[in-house]
């Protein structure tokens, strides 16, 4: 974990998602990037002279996104992590992708105010676009942390084979910390939840992966994904939840529902949405 990029609005929840990210950075020894993108019809990160005089508010924007980049760069000299500010113009998704692609980022950390009803589907926030079309592991912050240790985690899943990559990811990025790891499948009376026999042995694969850190399993049933993550993780007092994020095509997620975004929009603890960039 060498680079990690924190897309940033200065809001109160990208503010929350800051300060965890510059803990990450300090404990990990790596690069936070913070970085801005103002939404403006130009794609650019130099602004001239006649762009100040043809876009006023973008150049009030711009004055505005700097003076803050420089009061986080004074806060990383005091918790010793290191940190880069850049800001652009133009499309988020598109500004983020070109970033990732340049400067290596290994995940990203956003902060979200979630949402709810239609507006989950139809419209989405910010760190929903993200998840829904970076292929770069997110891990999404919602309030303020008390601690930034993580001593407990909870990883969801179907126990497939191709879930092993985004398992390992995880492990290796909470390694430092050593903490316990709950492996949970959610059981939802459907007629495609797979056989118990079957479910637990896949399961006590992924329990060997572990190692030495201690690895508990858990059969949970609820009436859907997201609520039974949630009561689970919030039953054992979870610091994160990781899910991989595989990928949906648009008309199922608005009648069956992501259950990435789900989360993103519900849980109340920080979620680590693991895509590695492979399409299912």
């Amino acid at each position: 974990m060498k680079n990690i990029l924190l897309p940033s609005d200065f809001s109160t929840c990208a503010k929350n998602a800051t300060y965890a990210a510059l803990e990450l950075a300090a404990t990990y020894g790596a690069t936070l990037h913070l970085y801005n993108v103002i939404d403006h019809s130009t794609n650019s990160s130099i602004f001239i002279k006649e762009d100040e005089i043809k876009y006023p508010e973008l150049a009030q924007k711009v004055h505005n996104t700097k003076l803050l980049m420089k009061e986080w760069e004074e806060i990383a000299k005091e918790k010793n992590a290191k940190i880069k500010t850049e800001w652009a113009t133009g499309n988020l998704v598109f500004n983020i992708n070109q970033y990732i692609a340049k400067h290596n980022i290994d995940f990203m950390v956003m902060g979200s105010h979630g949402a709810s009803g239609k507006n989950e589907f139809f419209i989405g926030s910010n760190t929903q676009k993200v998840v829904r079309s970076v292929h770069t592991p997110v891990l999404i912050i919602k309030e303020e942390l008390k601690s930034y240790r993580i001593d407990k985690v909870v990883f969801a899943s179907n126990f497939n084979t191709s879930e092993k990559a985004a398992f390992q990811y995880l492990l290796d990025f909470v390694k430092y910390f050593k903490p316990e790891i709950h492996l949970l499948q959610i059981n939802t009376s459907s007629w495609f939840d797979a056989p118990y026999s079957l479910t637990k042995e896949a399961m006590n694969d992924f329990k060997e992966m572990c190692g030495d850190l201690t690895c508990k399993l858990h059969f949970y049933r609820d009436w859907t994904i997201d609520a039974g993550i949630r009561n689970l993780s919030e039953k054992i007092g979870a610091d994160l939840i990781a899910i991989s994020n595989q990928k949906r095509h648009p008309l199922k997620r608005i009648f069956a529902g992501s259950n990435v975004e789900a989360l993103v929009n519900h849980a109340e603890i920080p979620v680590l949405s693991i895509d590695l960039g492979d399409e299912t």
